[in-house]
């Protein structure tokens, strides 16, 4: 036997003696032996297929495995370069990271800056955002609650008088605000009044109020306080007011005299709506009824709806819904009362049973 062949022979047994006499490897993810190459990572030991399969960190985003750094979020593991660009929060305005504190609004993320100054409403008149509380009116115009303080309020239509909302606006006798988009209607004059009236009187008519006296004088009054003396009533926000005198003779009406007074520069709807009110107050003494105060001007304010209803603008929708949600105990709360027999019975019989109400 030659020396090199001894020398293999030597080497081998050499070789399993040392394999014998080494402790058996254990996968630490199956339990069972490696007999093969495997990987070692810090104090533990796998079959590489265990490893790769089941243990090497993969990204929970692409599903690739991870070989070096990462970045773990809500317990999920991420390239550094998948969580940046698929992961990680980004505004939704802006697009960018958002590293600190955010804005959320519908299921979308911003910048408190990004949100404040291009998501949040802004506001109508000073175009500042709306942070906070704010004011939407009926016109849906969104603005901040000081300016219904700081600006005046349109008489007619109740916007806000300012160039941005209503192209600024005219003062009347220095009390009373009319926005640019409600003075070229107002009723200022008295040639207006006729065409107005035979108006009303035709809606009303119409419904049954009939025998109204051919002539009722009709005269426009500058101020609220003008029409407060006259009335000498200081409830209510007052548009108008009938006076009414009766000459008797021996308990016998001989004459009745009949006066309506109403605020210069209302809107025409609003003036034709205070017109029907106050000619209804003619039909009460012209028929000797005297009501409870509610059953009075709730009745009377069923002329103001009927022409509301009649005309169908914006603006005589805006004044209808103002009426219902009036909580006055009897231009409001009368007014539904009264509203609610009328849906009733209808215009008729309202009015042949009106002097039975209570």
């Amino acid at each position: 036997m030659s020396k090199t062949l001894v020398k293999i022979i030597f080497m081998i047994l050499f070789s399993l003696a040392m394999i014998s006499g080494q402790k058996k490897i254990i996968c630490d993810y199956c339990a069972k032996k490696i007999t093969a190459k495997y990987f070692l990572t810090g104090k533990n030991s796998y079959h590489n297929i265990c490893y790769e399969k089941s243990v090497q960190i993969k990204c929970g985003h692409c599903h690739e495995k991870i070989l070096k750094d990462y970045v773990t979020y809500e317990n999920i593991n991420y390239h550094n370069i998948c969580y940046e660009k698929f992961i990680q929060l980004k505004c939704d305005f802006c697009f960018l990271v958002i590293e600190n504190s955010y804005s959320f609004e519908k299921d979308k993320k911003y910048h408190k800056k990004c949100f404040v100054n291009n998501i949040l409403d802004k506001c109508d008149i000073c175009l500042k955002p709306l942070e906070g509380k704010f004011i939407v009116d009926y016109w849906d115009n969104k603005y901040h609650e000081k300016h219904q303080i700081e600006m005046p309020v349109c008489d007619s239509c109740s916007r806000i008088v300012s160039q941005e909302l209503t192209g600024g606006g005219y003062l009347i006798n220095k009390k009373r605000s009319i926005c640019s988009l409600c003075i070229r209607m107002v009723v200022n004059k008295k040639n207006q009044i006729p065409n107005l009236s035979e108006e009303v009187r035709n809606s009303l008519e119409l419904n049954g109020l009939i025998n109204l006296p051919k002539v009722v004088p009709i005269s426009l009054v500058d101020s609220k306080n003008e029409l407060i003396k006259l009335s000498k009533n200081k409830l209510g926000d007052i548009k108008g007011y009938t006076h009414y005198n009766k000459t008797t003779l021996g308990g016998v009406t001989i004459k009745e005299d009949f006066h309506i007074y109403i605020l210069s520069n209302l809107h025409s709807t609003s003036f034709k709506a205070v017109l029907a009110h106050e000619y209804l107050h003619v039909y009460l003494f012209m028929n000797n009824y005297y009501l409870n105060s509610d059953i009075t001007e709730g009745f009377c304010n069923l002329g103001s709806q009927l022409i509301f209803q009649n005309i169908d603008t914006e603006l005589s929708k805006y004044y209808l819904k103002s009426m219902y949600q009036n909580n006055d105990p009897d231009y409001g709360k009368g007014f539904i009362k009264m509203n609610s027999i009328l849906e009733r019975t209808g215009w008729k019989k309202l009015l042949d049973e009106l002097m039975y109400i209570n």
